[in-house]
C-alpha cells in the first residue's frame, strides 16, 4: 500500500510538473561505449586491473580478486563473479557468456565536437552489459527488493528516494557544496532554482532506454537535479536532439558542484556525448578507470 500510494502520488505530481514545463518523461542517456572490453580480452593483466578497480570502488561490496579456473574473478557480496569474456557474470552463468553483452568502460569525460555529438544523437551508441553485477552489489534483484531498501532523503531541498549506500556520500556532498557556496554566489543561485517538490528524482525502477540494462535510478544510486524552469536551456539529449550545438544554452550546474560530486564517486551526465546535465550517478569505478581520484567512504 505504501508503494502504491507513493507511485500514484508521484504520477499525479509528475503530470502537473510536466504540464507546467512541457518536459517529457526522463530516461537518462548512457555515454557512448568505447571498445575497451574488446581490447583486453586477451590481456590478463588488464582484466585483473579492471576487477581491482571495482574492488577499490566498492570496498564494502567487492573483494577477493583472484585468478580461478583460467579467469579473473571477484567476490561481490559473497557471490563469485567471473570476467567471462567481459560479461562479468556470476559463476552459475559463466558458461553462458555468449547470451550476454560485454561491458564497455567508456572514456570520461567525453571529448568531441558539436558535429560528432550531432552524429551520436542521430545514431546513439550505448554502453551495455547484464544487470547481474549491480543487482548483486545493491541487493536489488527485483523491483520489490529495491523498493524495500529505499530511504526518503532531501538533498538541498530536493525530495527523493535513495539507496542507503549513497546516503553518507550525499551528506558529505551537501556539506561541501554549502561550504563552497559561502564564497561562490553561483552555487546559491543554482540551489535556489532547483525543483524541490515530488516526484522523486532518485529511485525509479526502469531500464535505460535502448538497452537491456537497468538504470542506476533502479537502485536509487542516481539523482536528477532539475530546475523549476529550464527557460529554454537544454538538459537532456532526447528532449531536443535535433536542435543542439554551440549556439544553444545548456542547463549546467556550477563547476564546483560537479567537481564535488566527482570527488565522491559520482559521474555527471553533462560529460557524456549523449548529454544529461541534470543527472548524477554513483559510478566510482568509471572515475578510477579514467584516472580520477575518488575519496574513500
Amino acid at each position: 500500500m505504501k508503494r502504491l500510494l507513493f507511485i500514484v502520488f508521484c504520477t499525479i505530481t509528475a503530470w502537473l510538473l510536466i504540464s507546467c514545463q512541457r518536459i517529457p518523461e526522463v530516461e537518462e542517456a548512457v555515454p557512448a561505449a568505447i571498445p575497451s572490453t574488446l581490447t583486453i580480452l586477451d590481456d590478463l593483466e588488464a582484466q585483473r586491473d579492471l576487477l581491482l578497480a571495482f574492488a577499490k570502488a566498492y570496498p564494502e561490496k567487492i573483494n577477493n580478486v583472484e585468478f580461478i579456473n583460467g579467469d579473473w574473478t571477484m567476490l561481490v557480496n559473497g557471490t563469485r563473479f567471473y570476467f567471462a569474456y567481459g560479461r562479468l557474470l556470476p559463476e552459475r552463468l559463466r558458461e553462458q557468456w555468449q547470451n550476454y553483452f560485454p561491458y564497455d568502460f567508456y572514456v570520461y569525460p567525453w571529448e568531441g565536437t558539436d558535429r560528432q555529438r550531432q552524429a551520436m544523437f542521430s545514431n546513439p551508441v550505448y554502453s551495455v552489459g547484464s544487470s547481474f553485477l549491480f543487482d548483486t552489489i545493491y541487493a536489488s534483484f527485483s523491483e520489490d527488493e529495491s523498493w524495500e531498501l529505499q530511504e526518503k532523503y532531501s538533498f538541498l531541498g530536493v525530495k527523493m528516494l535513495i539507496h542507503p549506500y549513497i546516503k553518507p556520500l550525499l551528506d558529505r556532498i551537501t556539506e561541501h557544496i554549502r561550504d563552497a557556496a559561502r564564497t561562490d554566489p553561483s552555487i546559491n543561485e543554482w540551489i535556489a532554482e532547483l525543483w524541490t517538490g515530488v516526484p522523486s528524482f532518485g529511485w525509479n525502477w526502469r531500464a535505460i532506454a535502448g538497452t537491456n540494462r537497468r538504470s542506476n535510478h533502479s537502485y536509487g544510486t542516481a539523482i536528477d537535479l532539475l530546475p523549476r524552469d529550464l527557460r529554454g536551456r537544454l538538459t537532456y539529449w532526447r528532449w531536443d536532439a535535433g536542435n543542439t550545438g554551440s549556439d544553444r544554452e545548456y542547463y549546467i550546474p556550477p563547476e564546483a558542484v560537479i567537481r564535488i560530486f566527482e570527488e565522491h564517486g559520482f559521474i555527471w551526465g553533462g560529460k557524456w556525448d549523449l548529454i544529461d546535465t541534470m543527472h548524477f550517478e554513483y559510478r566510482p569505478e568509471i572515475l578510477l578507470l579514467n584516472g580520477f581520484s575518488v575519496k574513500g567512504r
